[in-house]
């Protein structure tokens, strides 16, 4: 690794401390010879240097994505064939969890059909397609980190 790359790598872990704390540590790794260190594993030091409690190794969406992106570029058909199985699987969660909602919405939906005005059962359905896109979204999003974890495993 140059000094560029580990520099900016640093600076990204460095993210959770203020401006001056972090230019001030960063300053203090701009003029070694060796750059072959692990900016994740400084990082962990300097925030334990400022009592900071910080979870580095903590897989965000678009890293879990990242790593996704570049497994489908390594040309390796195993892994494509586990990744395109993967997409397939999301999409048949996706239609298993849509089921329940319609069945619980249309049950309950009759009961506002009958009981209050046409906007109150357009608000009921706008606010059950709204759960279940938030449960959907948090579903998938799980489960893109955990399949891209056992990716960077592999």
């Amino acid at each position: 690794m140059n000094k560029e790359e580990f520099l900016k790598e640093l600076n990204h872990q460095l993210r959770y401390l203020n401006k001056k704390d972090r230019n001030y540590e960063l300053e203090k790794y701009a003029n070694l010879e060796d750059y072959n260190l692990n900016p994740k594993e400084i990082a962990k030091s300097i925030y334990n240097s400022y009592n900071i409690p910080v979870n580095l190794d903590k897989e965000t969406l678009f890293n879990s994505v990242n790593i996704i992106i570049n497994k489908l570029q390594s040309k390796n058909q195993k892994i494509i064939l586990n990744i395109l199985k993967f997409f397939l699987y999301l999409l048949f969660l996706l239609i298993v969890i849509k089921i329940p909602f319609i069945y619980i919405r249309d049950l309950l939906g009759t009961f506002f059909e009958n009981s209050f005005t046409n906007n109150s059962y357009i608000i009921w359905n706008l606010a059950f397609e709204l759960l279940y896109a938030l449960t959907t979204i948090i579903i998938f999003i799980n489960l893109i980190k955990k399949k891209a974890l056992e990716l960077k495993k592999k």
